[in-house]
C-alpha cells in the first residue's frame, strides 16, 4: 500500500503540494488527474523519490521516502514524462545501464533489455541511438526502462502523450496486466483521459486533493452537473425546443450545436426529482422518441473524467 500523509512540497519557495493526504490499496492502478499546475507530476516525484518534500511523508509497504528512499527506489520503476538527451547512446546500452544499476547481471539483465525493446517496438532494433526515436518509442522505452527490474510499483507521469492508438494500447493492456498481477500502477494523465486500466481516480486541484475513489462514474456523479450531447440528424432544433419544456426538471440548460448536435446540462442533487443524470438521460430519450425524433447517439461529452477537472457547473 502507498500512503501520502500530509504531504507538503515546494519549488522555488512556492508550495505545489499542500498537506495531501491519499491511500492507494495494493494492486490498485490509480489515475492522478487535474489542470495544468495541479502539481501531478511534483506529486509522483515526491513519491519516487526524484523531488524533496518539506512536510509531511510518503511510505510505499512502510518504507518512508524521507527515511529510507533506497528501499523505496529499490520497489518502484519511475517512468518521468520526457527522455532526457542521451547523445550518441544505443537503445540497448541506455537499457543495460539502468539495468546494471538495478542490480541486474548475465542472463536477467539481457532478458530484461529484450523485454524493454520489444516494449518500445525496437526488437531488432537494438542499435537505434536514444536521440533518434519517435516521441512514441522514446516514451515506451521509458516505461520498459522502469521495468526492468519488475518493481512492485510503476510511477508512469502522462504515459500516453505522445502515443499512437496502437502504441497506446499495448500500455493500457500493460497496466492491466500488471494490476491483474497484484502490482500497483500510479500515473498521471493530462489530458484527463482515463482509460478503463485504472481502477481508481484521483482529482488534484492546486496542489490539494479534490476527490478520490474507484474510477466509476457513479463514484463522482454526486453534487455537479453534467454535459451530455445528443444526435438527432436534421433535428436537433426540434429536440431543444421539446427538451427546452423539460428544463428544471430533467435538464439544467439545453441548446443547439448544428442541426444535428445539441448539448444539454444534467445535475444530480439529493433534492433533484430524478436521482441520477444518467436517469434524466434515459427520460430525455425516451421523450424525444414518443414525439418521433430520432437519437442516434447520446452520452457524456466530453468524457466524464475530463469534466472532473473543469469548474462546477
Amino acid at each position: 500500500m502507498i500512503r501520502f500523509d500530509r504531504v507538503i512540497v515546494e519549488r522555488r519557495g512556492q508550495m505545489v503540494i499542500d498537506r495531501l493526504s491519499l491511500e492507494v490499496p495494493p494492486s490498485a492502478t490509480l489515475a492522478v488527474i487535474g489542470r495544468d499546475g495541479a502539481g501531478k507530476s511534483t506529486l509522483l516525484e515526491a513519491l519516487a523519490t526524484a523531488m524533496p518534500i518539506q512536510g509531511g511523508d510518503i511510505l510505499l509497504a512502510g518504507h518512508s521516502v524521507r527515511r529510507d528512499p533506497d528501499a523505496v527506489r529499490a520497489r518502484l520503476g519511475y517512468a518521468p514524462a520526457q527522455l532526457a538527451k542521451w547523445p550518441a547512446l544505443r537503445a540497448d546500452e541506455f537499457l543495460a545501464l539502468f539495468g546494471g544499476a538495478a542490480g541486474l547481471t548475465g542472463q536477467g539483465l539481457q532478458a530484461a533489455v529484450n523485454r524493454a525493446l520489444d516494449l518500445a517496438g525496437l526488437k531488432g532494433r537494438e542499435a537505434a541511438l536514444i536521440d533518434g526515436l519517435s516521441a512514441g518509442q522514446a516514451k515506451l522505452l521509458l516505461i520498459g526502462r522502469a521495468l526492468l527490474h519488475a518493481p512492485d510499483l510503476l510511477v508512469l507521469d502522462d504515459p500516453f502523450n505522445g502515443l499512437d492508438p496502437r502504441q497506446r494500447r499495448s500500455v493500457e493492456r500493460l497496466i492491466g496486466d500488471l494490476q491483474i498481477g497484484g502490482r500497483t500502477v500510479v500515473a498521471t494523465i493530462d489530458d484527463a483521459r482515463v482509460p478503463d486500466c485504472f481502477t481508481h481516480l484521483a482529482v488534484l486541484a492546486e496542489g490539494r486533493l479534490l476527490h478520490d475513489g474507484p474510477a466509476t462514474f457513479a463514484a463522482f456523479s454526486a453534487g455537479r452537473a453534467w454535459r451530455y450531447r445528443l444526435h438527432c440528424p436534421g433535428q436537433a432544433e426540434t429536440a431543444v425546443a421539446l427538451i427546452g419544456r423539460l428544463v428544471g426538471r430533467l435538464a439544467d440548460h439545453v441548446e443547439a450545436v448544428d442541426a444535428t448536435i445539441l448539448d444539454c446540462t444534467l445535475e444530480f442533487a439529493p433534492a433533484a426529482t430524478i436521482d441520477s443524470p444518467q436517469r434524466a438521460l434515459s427520460e430525455i430519450v425516451a421523450a424525444l422518441l414518443r414525439a418521433g425524433i430520432a437519437v442516434e447517439e447520446a452520452g457524456l461529452h466530453p468524457q466524464w473524467t475530463e469534466q472532473l477537472v473543469e469548474p462546477t457547473v
